[in-house]
């Protein structure tokens, strides 16, 4: 009897717990009687995305904190030959896109690496070649201070000559001052000197006097542009762009004026070199004070013993007051103060022999 009493009560208990399980534990309970119907790949799928979707929502919140990298356009200038014209330091635009912090950096790596297949088809050229090693473990070194973009080469750049290497500066100043942090540009080769400045005076380090009416003329060049410089050199020491002013028919000789005043200046380009300054205007003077509507006696005074007379070409009344070297160094310049009516100075020529005694200026230029 005891025995057959004790049955229903066990059965009683299990059939409680049985109850209170279900109803208490609810979902939990199906969950374990489904994961026990599940085989052991499916269970091992089922963990795997489970943890993956806890390493997702880990992760979530540092990814939405970052924004993605925005796309630039940046352009980079490169050569293009154009039959009519010796203007070397022209150059064409072409865009690349990157996501880089460091555009400036990104645009001189794409000038080096050169233009496209298409873009060569198009008479775009490489304005960059290097050759050696390098001595700084890369191709160049950029840094961007106070609005002067300072770009070191750390390989010898190839050069073929003066028009090379205008069309290598034009390239690498027009695609660095495309940015607004950027107002001027300095260039270096590996050595830490002035890339193809050929005078040995480093003239990029030099602080740029910009061209002014205050520029004084002298045998030499105006202000700080000198005979013989390249136009692209004439630009960095100008403070201001030297572009080209006005056709010419004899595509040997060129002229220029600077993008920004003064008015009244013209320069004389050829084989790539300024050749002459001229001025037209009253408002700037020589070194000495001379100055268009001056006379002669006023010249004579201001440089005795150095100013030698002669007769315009085709001409009755005009004569030419011409300033004499007065050291060696300047033995191929000369100033030259014109003037049609032989009593007052009309403008004022400094340049070398024989460009500064061309009449006609451009047009007496014939090719070699």
């Amino acid at each position: 009897m005891k025995i057959f009493m004790r049955q229903p009560t066990l059965l009683n208990f299990c059939l409680f717990v049985a109850f209170v399980g279900i109803s208490g534990c609810g979902s939990q309970t199906i969950n374990a009687m489904s994961s026990q119907r599940l085989s052991p790949v499916e269970s091992l799928t089922n963990a795997t995305i489970s943890q993956q979707t806890n390493l997702t929502k880990q992760a979530t919140p540092a990814v939405s904190a970052q924004a993605p990298a925005a796309v630039k356009k940046v352009k980079v200038f490169f050569p293009k030959n154009i039959r009519t014209s010796q203007d070397f330091t022209y150059v064409e635009p072409v865009l690349r896109t990157t996501s880089s912090a460091s555009v400036a950096q990104f645009a001189i790596e794409q000038l080096i690496a050169g233009p496209t297949s298409q873009e060569k088809a198009r008479g775009l050229s490489d304005p960059i070649e290097f050759k050696g090693t390098s001595n700084c473990g890369k191709d160049f070194t950029l840094s961007i201070t106070n609005g002067t973009a300072k770009l070191k080469f750390c390989k010898s750049v190839i050069s073929g000559g003066t028009g090379d290497d205008a069309r290598q500066k034009s390239s690498i100043n027009n695609t660095l001052k495309q940015f607004p942090t950027i107002n001027s540009v300095i260039i270096l080769d590996r050595n830490g000197n002035c890339l193809s400045d050929q005078s040995g005076e480093n003239t990029c380090l030099k602080k740029a006097e910009k061209l002014t009416t205050e520029s004084g003329l002298s045998i030499d060049g105006l202000g700080s542009v000198k005979i013989n410089m390249t136009v692209a050199q004439a630009s960095s020491v100008a403070g201001t762009q030297i572009v080209p002013s006005r056709q010419n028919p004899n595509r040997v000789c060129d002229y220029y004026k600077p993008a920004n005043g003064p008015e009244g200046v013209t320069f004389m380009v050829t084989e790539g070199r300024i050749a002459t300054v001229e001025v037209e205007t009253n408002k700037i003077t020589t070194v000495h004070g001379i100055k268009v509507d001056d006379t002669e006696s006023t010249i004579k005074s201001a440089y005795p013993g150095q100013i030698q007379v002669s007769r315009l070409l085709n001409s009755e009344k005009g004569k030419a007051w011409v300033l004499q070297p007065s050291s060696f160094a300047n033995k191929d310049f000369r100033l030259v103060f014109v003037s049609p009516n032989g009593k007052t100075v009309s403008r004022m020529i400094a340049g070398k022999v024989p460009e500064v005694n061309y009449a006609e200026g451009c047009l007496d230029v014939r090719p070699v």
